[in-house]
């Protein structure tokens, strides 16, 4: 018997992407989130973000002194919400201002001792009647475990409220001193890393993944930011200080054989869904989808007075109880 894990298809893609854009409801516009709020939300959006279904079978070898049985166990599979990402102008605007802002806090002093206190207090620009560079955009960000990481059956990589990256801590790249993301060819050839498709429609560019984006709509420009910070958080070895959130490996945890999902890419749902938090709640999506044959697009009426922001990163994971050594397993559900 072979067991095998199939890749996802075209078909899955556009069965995602069709089903996260038919349930994006809007609610009135606010400035910050609360813990409370961002559980209710994970909860009320589970049946339509997470695509929880069985998938599969695994299979163990189960030995006792009186002889070897074959066990079997059901596969499940689910996208879990595991990060927090806030955009904010400054750490007073901090759209989960309860945890965001502590965290901020407590490493301001880390930022000052990089840079200099004339540096490190330079906040996020904002787009003023009189600036002639209204596109270009800089946020202070960070990414922090989501309160509702382990809603589904799948225990995930991530614990709920810890940062794995704070800006401040990452001032050297994240404000361009250390010009690391330059190294990488994407950083210099247009198109290669979009959230869109370029050139006809992109939000902007994924590299280099830094706090400054050029971008007319903000939303759109947090979005981007947002993109950045889970491109390389779940990618080892990157030029960043950051916690590495695990991505394509197969993990124990509890009594779980859990298979983490892959590393977070643009315009591919099974790299990662996300969900507005902040400032119009909303279900799950890919960011850079076309919306240019709609009068609006996306973030229209979302704007914050604060130029803040905070989106959900839902990634898939799929998991067996252990019931002995593991042998393999058979897919037949969507990943």
């Amino acid at each position: 018997m072979t067991f095998h894990r199939c890749p996802p298809t075209p078909a899955l893609r556009a069965l995602l992407g069709t089903a996260v854009l038919a349930h994006m409801p809007l609610s009135a516009a606010m400035e910050v989130t609360t813990t409370a709020a961002l559980l209710a939300q994970a909860i009320a959006s589970y049946p339509v973000c997470a695509f929880w279904h069985i998938s599969g079978i695994c299979f163990w070898l189960f030995c006792t002194p009186f002889g070897c049985d074959i066990k079997a166990s059901t596969r499940f599979s689910h996208f879990a919400p595991e990060l927090v990402v806030s955009t904010y102008h400054d750490v007073a605007t901090h759209p989960w201002p309860e945890i965001g802002v502590p965290l901020a806090a407590a490493t301001s002093g880390t930022l000052g001792a990089l840079l200099g206190k004339t540096l490190s207090d330079s906040a996020g620009t904002r787009s003023r009647a009189d600036r002639t560079d209204k596109n270009r955009r800089f946020r202070d960000a960070d990414a922090i475990g989501h309160p509702a990481t382990h809603i589904g059956p799948c225990l995930t990589a991530v614990s709920p409220f810890v940062p794995y990256f704070m800006s401040t801590l990452d001032a050297l790249v994240w404000r361009s001193y250390l010009p690391a993301e330059l190294l990488f060819p994407a950083s210099w050839i247009p198109g290669m890393r979009e959230v869109g498709l370029w050139p006809a429609n992109t939000w902007g560019n994924v590299y280099p993944r830094i706090g400054e984006v050029v971008q007319q709509h903000e939303v759109k420009g947090a979005a981007v930011l947002s993109q950045r910070i889970a491109d390389f958080v779940t990618r080892p070895g990157q030029p960043h200080v950051y916690a590495y959130v695990s991505s394509g490996a197969l993990a124990v945890r509890g009594n779980q054989l859990v298979w983490d999902p892959p590393p977070a890419t643009e315009m591919n749902p099974m790299g990662g869904l996300w969900q507005m938090n902040v400032a119009i709640p909303t279900n799950c999506l890919v960011f850079g989808l076309n919306d240019t044959a709609s009068p609006l697009s996306y973030g229209d009426a979302m704007t914050t007075n604060s130029g803040s922001y905070a989106f959900t990163l839902w990634r898939p994971y799929a998991c067996c109880g252990i019931r002995g050594v593991f042998i393999g397993d058979i897919q037949f559900g969507l990943w």
